[in-house]
This record gives structure tokens, C-alpha cells and sequence, in this order.
């Protein structure tokens, strides 16, 4: 009798972990369905609006910037520590010294990352003054924008129709900066 009860109790526990694990999985699915934002941001592409949680709590929405020129930056999170040989941040607070006063800026930060800890503690010692958009996935996180970028650094321009005019990758360079320095210098910013 100790026996069939041992048996029917062991049933008894196995059914109950075996659907316990089936509503994990569940709801697992449901949180990854969630619809991700399809980001276009090649050269003559018009990226459809879109909000995006900001890596300071607050909201990005990109319909704020209709009827303005705007500026995007795209890197992987690598690049938010300094390497022998490029210091992105150091290179993207120049161009945020020089020009965010006179165009909205956006910071999508992209690549893998499996110690959320850590990344917010780079994304906060970068001291990156305008709005950051974590875009990194791992382990339990997907990415909440689905861009086209495969080349970062990316400086990303979009003119006030709403069309990327400019899509330049690698750093080093000051061929973004020229593009709005001349913009500036037209009185079109």
C-alpha cells in the first residue's frame, strides 16, 4: 500500500512540475512575440516612426522629430570602452558638443550582451549625454528595434521628409561632421 501511494505521489509531483514548466514556456512565447519595431536606416530609406524605452527611463519617439533634420548613431556596445586604436565616445561627445544644440540626436546601441549589470555600468561611464536606446540581446532579452545596420559605428542623417540622406560607417573620419557643419552653416538646422 506505502508503495502505490509512494507511486501515485510521485505522479502526483511530476504532473504538477511537467505543467508548471509548460505555463513557463508559455509565457516565455508570449514575451518574445512581442512585435519588435522594423527599423530601415539605409541611404533613401524612410524609417516609419517609432518609440523605443530610453536607456534613462524615459521615451523616445521618433514622430517628435518630423519636419527636422535628425541624427542617428549606431554602434555595437563594444565600443563604449575605449580600445588601443579608436575612442568612439570620446569621438561621438565631440560631434554631440558641437551639434546638439542645433539637431536631435539618438544613440541605438547594439550587440550581445548577457550581464545587464555590467552594460548599464558602460552605458552610465560613458557619460553619453543624449538619448541612448539599449538595442543589445541575450540569453532572455530581444533586441526592441529590428535595424538594417550592419556596419558600426553608423552616423545616420534624416532629413526632414523623413529620408536617411547619409549612412556613413566607420570612425575616424569627420565626413558626418562636415555634413552638418555645412547644414548649419545653410541655416537648414
Amino acid at each position: 500500500m506505502k508503495r502505490i501511494f509512494l507511486i501515485m505521489g510521485s505522479l502526483l509531483v511530476l504532473t504538477m512540475s511537467a505543467c508548471s514548466q509548460s505555463n513557463k514556456d508559455e509565457k516565455r512565447k508570449t514575451e518574445m512575440v512581442k512585435p519588435k519595431v522594423t527599423l530601415n536606416l539605409l541611404v533613401g530609406d524612410k524609417p516609419k516612426d517609432f518609440t523605443a524605452k530610453a536607456t534613462d527611463g524615459s521615451t523616445f519617439n521618433s514622430a517628435e522629430n518630423k519636419g527636422k533634420y535628425w541624427a542617428v548613431f549606431v554602434y555595437d556596445k563594444s565600443y563604449l570602452v575605449k580600445s588601443d586604436s579608436y575612442d568612439m565616445v570620446a569621438e561621438l561627445k565631440e560631434t554631440i558638443k558641437n551639434f546638439c544644440d542645433k539637431i536631435p540626436m539618438l544613440v541605438i546601441v547594439n550587440g550581445f550582451s548577457d550581464d545587464e549589470p555590467a552594460l548599464k555600468t558602460m552605458i552610465a561611464n560613458a557619460k553619453i549625454s543624449i538619448k541612448q536606446i539599449d538595442n543589445t540581446e541575450g540569453p532572455d532579452k530581444e533586441k526592441p528595434l529590428d535595424d538594417n545596420v550592419f556596419c558600426t559605428p553608423a552616423k545616420i542623417l534624416i532629413d526632414p521628409s523623413g529620408k536617411v540622406i547619409y549612412n556613413g560607417c566607420g570612425g575616424k573620419t569627420s565626413t558626418f561632421d562636415i555634413k552638418l557643419d555645412s547644414l548649419v552653416k545653410a541655416n537648414k538646422l
